[in-house]
């Protein structure tokens, strides 16, 4: 049921990411720039950074099946209210803080599905459970923005059609939230009650444990460089994916322009990420981790520059698979690489500041390219940047890892992690996200 409940949740996630995607930047009515695309990222990616820390002190203390229930009906109200604000045509402060509430409660929910699957799955079943769960689940969102889109397609576009697809959303968490309520209250844990000490002290202490958590991480070289290289390579994939929506939506014309043409990129990059998911465990079988990092980052470096250089719509959909395997790739190594190398009483915190440096350096990026870029997106000197960003950090690492023996060590991912001296094994904390929110090209 857990699983069932996490398809219906992301099925809908989709849904209404596809009317948010739509509404604000591909709407007849409206022109898009690459400000107001800089804050709908923005109001998209953040709160999975600022919420997601203090996610933990609910789930801890409160049942998560109750937890996934009320956060379903939150969702579902609160897209009541973006369905007026849609057919009104408000694009304030006031849209933004609705959306920003949706996405922020659904940190919740992607929080208490990960929490509650080593209840209902056996340990030695979790890597796989985890795989496939997050795996489907990113299915089921492009599988709901797909129906979202065509739907808005159907019904011709403009706000009254976007609205629609906003109430498709809001019926669709209403389905998630009976699919969720369909199991016992403490089917997914927490199994032992965190008692509650109040909302200052807790908030101090989640406070307490990520500077901790920093600390601990800077002493820890391995996952200290691998950091540095993937936040390095989110900031330039934030440059990338402001053009590219840019391009698109103002730049190309004809059949592969527009939303159609933006969802092919979206399709094509997922066809990368699983294809890395398949492949990387085997590469890091015949290579340490930190070359295969290396080598996907410079890999990505080189298919930005000379696919696109090119701004044809075409190539940058080819570029999207190309780019979508390089994300996740690495994405896939830096994971291992912090699980291996942070103690089990850290890795919680740890993956927390992963996400805020991950987030932030992308956020950060969108504003940069809301300033460099023009509103078509065209811009050869944002593309040059950006490749070179993604070369560059894989460089550096490399060059960084040479210097460092215990970075060049053979351990595939996928096998037993190694166990630092005396600790027990653990089991691993895993992002429910893909490597993008929105794949590039």
């Amino acid at each position: 049921m857990l699983y069932a409940a996490r398809l219906t949740s992301q099925a809908a996630d989709g849904v209404f990411q596809a009317s948010l995607v739509s509404y604000v930047l591909f709407s007849p009515e409206r022109a898009t720039s690459a400000g107001a695309l800089a804050a709908s990222l923005a109001v998209v990616v953040l709160p999975f950074s600022v919420v997601g820390p203090f996610a933990g002190i609910v789930l801890d203390r409160v049942s998560r099946q109750r937890v996934l229930v009320v956060c379903s009906v939150a969702r579902m109200l609160l897209m009541g209210v973006l369905v007026v604000l849609i057919a009104l045509g408000r694009t304030g402060v006031d849209f933004y803080a609705v959306a920003l509430a949706s996405v922020s409660v659904n940190r919740f929910v992607l929080s208490a599905l990960s929490a509650g699957l080593p209840v209902v799955v056996d340990v030695r079943r979790l890597v796989g459970a985890n795989a496939l769960s997050v795996t489907s689940g990113t299915v089921a969102t492009l599988v709901g923005a797909g129906i979202g889109s065509g739907l808005r397609g159907l019904a011709g576009g403009d706000d009254p059609a976007v609205a629609l697809v906003a109430a498709l959303a809001a019926l669709a968490y209403l389905l998630a939230a009976v699919t969720a309520s369909r199991s016992s209250r403490t089917a997914f844990g927490p199994l032992v009650t965190v008692p509650w000490q109040g909302a200052w002290e807790q908030a101090t202490e989640v406070l307490a444990d990520l500077s901790d958590g920093a600390r601990h991480l800077a002493g820890h070289g391995p996952a200290r460089r691998a950091l540095g290289a993937l936040t390095a390579s989110r900031a330039a994939y934030g440059l990338v994916l402001v053009m590219t929506v840019l391009l698109y939506r103002n730049y190309f014309t004809g059949s592969t322009s527009g939303l159609s043409g933006l969802a092919a990129v979206v399709a094509a990059s997922g066809v990368g990420t699983i294809t890395a998911a398949v492949v990387t465990p085997r590469a890091t079988a015949r290579m340490p981790k930190s070359s295969w990092l290396a080598l996907t980052l410079l890999f990505g470096g080189i298919v930005e520059v000379v696919l696109g250089l090119s701004f044809s719509s075409v190539l940058l959909i080819v570029a999207g698979a190309l780019i979508g395997f390089s994300a996740q790739a690495s994405k896939i190594c830096v994971d291992t690489i912090v699980q291996e190398q942070t103690a089990d009483a850290y890795r919680g915190r740890a993956f927390s500041l992963y996400d805020l440096l991950f987030n932030v350096a992308f956020v950060a990026a969108a504003a940069v390219a809301a300033v460099l870029l023009p509103d078509s997106g065209h811009s050869p000197a944002v593309v040059i940047i950006a490749g070179l960003g993604y070369a560059l950090a894989g460089v550096v690492y490399y060059r960084a890892a040479l210097r460092h023996p215990e970075d060049r060590v053979i351990h595939a991912i996928g096998a037993p992690p190694p166990v630092p001296a005396g600790l027990a094994p653990a089991e691993f904390p895993t992002d429910d996200r893909p490597a993008t929110p929105v794949p590039p090209a």
